[in-house]
């Protein structure tokens, strides 16, 4: 019986062990030792369950994503694990493209079927997050197979197109959005921001203020909108929606830069020239 106290005794003081240097955030000390727990654990154990979460979480933590996927997967396989261990396997999945078993991941995050639109679309805004915008691209598409009327798809394939400089793919994509889900305001402001890359002004104006009309506390709209009225010399409604946005987000250079040139273009020298000089400033922190 003596033996038999004294490995049990020893099982518990390298899960211990393993579980301080966690704590302590000393990952790779963790994985050594919750490797060396999990050899003598019993599998039905808590002790072992926790060895098997904290391993993985503790790779991932040390940036090695192909070794934690195995583990992370074993510990969001069990009853009561936590939601940051699919967040992590789903990381880890995208991190070393294997991406379907990401997608299995989030949907399991999200607590939706894994061959829902909606598991689709969450992994290609996971994949956002990432700078994977081709990937992201090709799940939003998936979504929108599954579910043509899906929000949120048409406007992620928007933001990649913007992304890749493909301006008329964005025009298209965020006008689809539209279609669907009218009240989105950031659907309008990115497809006003869309035609002001092409400096098609006139075009731009009408989407910028639905964006302002149904977001009123962010300032990009007015910031994009108060180029637009720059441009077309509305020199007065400029300066109107311009103040607005500084009053919103009084630290945007882009703001004060725009503001600037409106009101020396409007004959106020002294007042656009503290605003410039407010913008370089900013600039230069």
């Amino acid at each position: 019986m003596w033996p038999l106290l004294l490995l049990a005794m020893d099982i518990g003081a390298t899960h211990q062990a393993a579980l301080a240097a966690y704590k302590q955030h000393k990952f790779a000390d963790a994985v050594a030792q919750f490797t060396e727990a999990l050899k003598t654990e019993d599998p039905a154990s808590v002790e072992y369950g926790e060895s098997v979460l904290l391993l993985g979480q503790s790779l991932y933590l040390e940036s090695k994503y192909a070794e934690a996927v195995p583990w992370l997967e074993k510990a969001t396989a069990a009853k009561g694990t936590t939601p940051e261990a699919a967040y992590m396997l789903g990381n880890a999945c995208l991190l070393t493209q294997q991406n379907e078993r990401a997608v299995k991941a989030f949907a399991q995050l999200f607590q939706v079927s894994a061959d829902s639109a909606t598991a689709h679309l969450t992994t290609a805004r996971m994949m956002m997050h990432q700078d994977l915008a081709t990937e992201a691209a090709a799940q939003a598409k998936k979504a929108l197979e599954i579910d043509p009327k899906i929000a949120g798809a048409n406007f992620l394939l928007g933001e990649v197109a913007i992304y890749q400089a493909d301006i008329e793919g964005a025009i298209a994509a965020l006008k689809k959005e539209i279609e669907i889900n009218p009240t989105f305001a950031m659907a309008h402001y990115r497809l006003g921001d869309a035609y002001t890359r092409e400096e098609r002004w006139d075009e731009a104006q009408g989407p910028l203020e639905r964006s302002v009309w149904l977001n009123p506390n962010y300032s990009g709209p007015y910031i994009l909108l108060g180029k637009v009225y720059f441009k077309r010399k509305e020199l007065a409604n400029a300066e109107g929606v311009l103040r607005h946005a500084l009053q919103l987000d009084p630290q945007n250079p882009t703001a004060h830069y725009i503001l600037g040139q409106a009101l020396m273009q409007d004959g106020k020298t002294e007042d656009g020239k503290k605003e410039l000089a407010r913008w370089q400033e900013l600039k230069n922190r």
